[in-house]
């Protein structure tokens, strides 16, 4: 299986192709059902137990993770065991250590690729090269958290490596990148560096030819990226963060959190990333509530920049304890970011003098700077916001800063507020003044906010100079003119927040909309990214088809040569007896010529003549499941033909095999000759077909033929024998025809001259596949020589028995010393239990003969003297018979003693 996918040890089951379809309908057939894990309304979660079971295992808390998400990989598992029941599995993952790692490993969803949204990483290298234009001295610092394998990580190492130069501007002193997961697994990966094949496709062209060493089936991160990057386990929510970090990436994470964990999380990455420091999500991924902490890229909705106050998060006089430590750093610090501080503290300046009393916002309201005092005009009362907003403001301020707010970011211009009377220390009227405020960092648009204040005295009318009805006229006019203006300007201003508290109705109605399709979207983008597993899953499951195909490939390609090459006829034939592959030699058997794509049926094929129809023994083959072996007999040549059933590695009928062999007669022959020669045995045989018939030499002196090189048939050997004996080697011939085997006969023979001969010999029958007599072998032998020499071996063991001579061999070449059985009687010795040698046979001659027996025997082994020698031997009963001794030596060509032999006998008995 591979490889790649068993390697990470993220599988549950090791199985065939075959083995997984049938898997997979196994859980198809099974429905998802994910009720018995919800918990009932005001339960508590059912997943309790379990969160346990896991952090006393992992100690990663999962508790704060979306339970949909939990309750799909849950079921995941139990569907994958085989079990239905919730509790059943819980006790199942008490005792079993191995479940609790790979339920660990199916939450942890390791699922990532090299630039993965082309578009976001494009958007990500303009902000990351704006931002490292400004960097100071120090290295780069990354923080690539939830890092999986490995590939985001490697991949904003290139668009660093791009930006600094190349492969050889990256050392551990300029660029930081920290990787982290709590996948230990993932994390091994990631170190290695060592990627599929299938993984540049992910890759653009130029960056594979340079940052990566491609090989056949894998591809390799270059030493120079791996050497910057560290990869760690590290839990996000649990662990202390990094600090000081320009890039935080962050994507596809916080999907799997819920609300209260991913403000969790922000809050942490926030207190790590450095000022100007950017955060990087996923596509499904937003800050949320924490948007008064980051604050979106203009041009990338998923890039944020850590949200401050333009006078900087920390302020310091000159005469705080520490200052020089603060002057050291701030001497260190580059022309750029100096450069960059400068405009800062500009554009605060700015600030400052278009509004000495006032405020920096956000378009949302939120106060980001505070400019002068502006506690007069704010207040805080039960039931507000904590948070610095606008609506802090007083009374006559809060409703219309809003609208001053919207309209000057939206129109990108100065605008005034009304004149309103007030109250107030300084002074009696007061009025708002919204001025667009650009981010020289690139950020969003902010708005300068100004309080003005004045004091007005109210002058008293004098109409002591205009008549009194042009007075009483004016001053209707006026009043009547001022009443409808405050009317216009009252009814305007309800109206306007009428449609304001509608507006904000609507706008809270649509945010919390969207955040409940954020939500789905978020849920939609886990199930992508479950999909997006099993879609790994299945691409692995594809390569290795893609190699097992190409290793059957190769094996086919191996069979073909071998079958090419193979001097035996062998066909393959499946179950539909239907030939799939046959060698070149079978093709000639066969009567095939060119064995066509879609095969060829054993009926249709041409088999030479005797051989039986194939069709039937196969079928009896294949349903029996034996090995049939058939010899055939066509024309003057022997074969043999073998069928054998076939089976899978899961010993699965799959079909048979068809083997044809030639048997050579020539060597069978041959050995038939050397045996006749050596034991004098004559031999013929007889093709019953052809009557074509061979005799021996041997034969032809043992029934008296002169001429050797004249074949005789059946029925001149039948001419030979007498008349009394013919009729009944006939008869039992006849017999042998009909039942086959084989019968030994004794029968007169006649020789040319006309002689009477004793013959005895043995008579087979050879049969083909149909049962058809194919050859008769015979052998035959002279029975009165036969005779006359075991007669004349009885009568010699006979004598020797009766006179009492021993008689003694001993083969010199091969140290075998035999004794005939008078030899042990002479002796005392027992055949059978002693075993005989010259130093037993010594240890029986008088001490005096001793000596003298020892240097003959010797003499006619050395020099092959004859010894005649009269001795005294020693009897079973201790007494000492007289008697004689003689050895003879018998010699080769070459004049070497192979045999030693001779004789003892005794005279008489007596004492010493």
């Amino acid at each position: 299986m591979p490889v790649s996918a068993i390697e990470t040890g993220c599988i549950d089951l090791t199985l065939t192709p075959e083995q997984i379809g049938e898997h997979t309908e196994k859980i198809l057939a099974q429905p998802r059902n994910l009720d018995q894990l919800r918990p009932a309304a005001g339960e508590p979660s059912k997943l309790s137990e379990l969160f346990g079971i896991l952090q006393a295992r992992t100690r990663v808390d999962f508790a704060n993770y979306k339970e949909n998400t939990l309750n799909r990989r849950i079921a995941r598992r139990m569907t994958a065991l085989g079990i239905e029941d919730y509790e059943s599995y819980v006790d199942f993952c008490r005792t079993n250590l191995d479940e609790v790692d790979a339920l660990h490993r199916d939450l942890l969803i390791s699922v990532t690729q090299f630039f993965r949204d082309p578009e976001q990483f494009r958007k990500l290298n303009e902000h990351l090269e704006k931002q490292l234009v400004n960097h100071g001295p120090g290295p780069i610092r990354v923080w690539v958290v939830g890092c999986a394998t490995g590939e985001e990580a490697y991949s904003i190492a290139i668009l660093i490596a791009e930006y600094l130069g190349g492969l050889h501007a990256l050392t551990k002193n300029n660029v930081q990148i920290f990787a982290t997961d709590i996948d230990q697994n993932a994390i091994e990966v990631a170190r290695k560096g060592i990627y599929p094949i299938s993984a540049a496709q992910d890759i653009p062209p130029n960056y594979l030819k340079e940052y990566f060493v491609l090989g056949e089936n894998e591809i390799t991160v270059r030493q120079e990226l791996r050497s910057v990057t560290l990869f760690s386990r590290h839990n996000v929510f649990q662990d202390p963060p990094f600090i000081n970090v320009n890039l935080v990436t962050i994507r596809n994470v916080l999907i799997y959190f819920n609300l209260a964990l991913q403000e969790r999380v922000l809050t942490r990455l926030h207190y790590s990333m450095a000022p100007g420091g950017l955060l990087f999500l996923g596509t499904s991924e937003t800050v949320g509530e924490m948007g008064i902490y980051f604050e979106a890229r203009q041009g990338a909705d998923k890039i944020f920049g850590k949200r401050r106050g333009i006078s900087g998060e920390l302020t310091v006089s000159s005469s705080s304890p520490g200052t020089s430590y603060l002057r050291t750093r701030t001497l260190r610090k580059s022309a750029a970011q100096a450069a960059a501080e400068q405009a800062a503290q500009a554009e605060l300046s700015l600030a400052r003098s278009v509004a000495p009393n006032g405020l920096i916002c956000t378009r949302n309201g939120d106060i980001i700077e505070v400019l002068g005092d502006i506690s007069v005009y704010s207040e805080i009362r039960a039931g507000m916001s904590t948070s610095l907003n606008v609506k802090m403001l007083i009374d006559p301020l809060r409703s219309e800063a809003s609208s001053l707010i919207a309209v000057s970011i939206r129109n990108e211009e100065r605008r005034d507020g009304r004149w309103h009377s007030v109250s107030l220390p300084t002074g009696n009227r007061v009025q708002l003044q919204a001025f667009p405020f650009l981010n020289h960092k690139g950020g969003e648009v902010h708005c300068l906010l100004a309080i003005n204040s004045k004091f007005e005295e109210e002058k008293e009318l004098k109409f002591e100079e205009i008549s009194d009805r042009d007075q009483r006229e004016y001053v209707e006019r006026m009043e009547l003119e001022i009443r409808s203006t405050q009317e216009a300007l009252q009814q305007t201003i309800e109206e306007l927040q009428t449609a304001n508290e509608e507006l904000q109705s609507s706008n809270e109605e649509l945010q919390s909309t969207n955040e409940e399709f954020q939500a789905t979207n978020e849920e939609l983008e886990t199930s992508n990214e479950e999909l997006q597993s099993t879609n790994e899953e299945l691409l692995t499951v594809n390569e290795e088809l893609q190699i097992s195909s190409a290793e059957r490939q190769a094996l086919a390609s191996e069979l073909e040569a071998m079958l090419a090459s193979s001097p035996y006829a062998v066909a393959l034939a499946d179950q539909a007896l239907i030939i799939r592959r046959l060698s070149r030699v079978a093709q000639d058997v066969f009567g095939i010529g060119e064995l066509p794509p879609t095969g060829l049926h054993l009926s249709h094929c041409h088999l030479p003549s005797g051989f039986p129809a194939l069709a039937p023994i196969a079928n009896t083959v294949l349903r029996l499941q034996e090995t049939r072996r058939i010899p055939v007999l066509s024309g003057s040549d022997y074969y043999t033909l073998i069928l054998s059933p076939v089976l899978d590695l899961h010993q699965k009928l799959i079909g048979l095999s068809i083997t044809v062999t030639r048997f050579d007669n020539e060597p069978f022959n041959d050995v038939l000759r050397l045996v006749s020669k050596v034991t004098r045995v004559g031999f013929w045989t007889q093709n019953l077909q052809t009557d074509e018939t061979y005799l021996s030499p041997e034969s032809h002196a043992i029934l008296g033929i002169d001429d050797e090189t004249a074949g005789l048939s059946l029925d001149g050997l039948l001419a030979r024998v007498h008349p009394e004996d013919r009729t009944s080697l006939q008869s039992r011939l006849d017999r042998l025809f009909v039942d086959g085997g084989s019968f030994e006969f004794e029968a007169r023979f006649f020789d040319d001259t006309g002689n009477t001969l004793n013959i005895a010999g043995s008579l087979m029958v050879f049969q083909d596949s149909h049962g058809e007599n194919i050859q008769l072998i015979g052998v035959c032998w002279d029975k009165a020589k036969f005779d006359e020499r075991d007669l004349m071996l009885g009568c010699s063991v006979a004598v020797q028995n009766h006179l009492s001579v021993g008689i003694f061999s001993f083969d010199v070449m091969n140290n075998v010393p035999v004794w005939n059985p008078p030899m042990y009687g002479l002796l005392g010795y027992k055949q059978g239990t002693d075993v005989p040698s010259v130093e037993k046979l010594l240890e029986r001659v008088h001490e005096e003969d001793r000596d003298f027996i020892k240097d003959g025997l010797q003499d006619v082994l050395t020099i092959g003297q004859s010894f005649h020698y009269q001795l005294r031997l020693r009897t079973s009963d201790g007494s000492y018979a007289s008697g004689e001794l003689f050895a003879r030596a018998r010699r080769d060509k070459a004049g070497r003693t192979t045999h030693v032999f001779g004789g003892l006998q005794l005279y008489r008995s007596g004492p010493e």
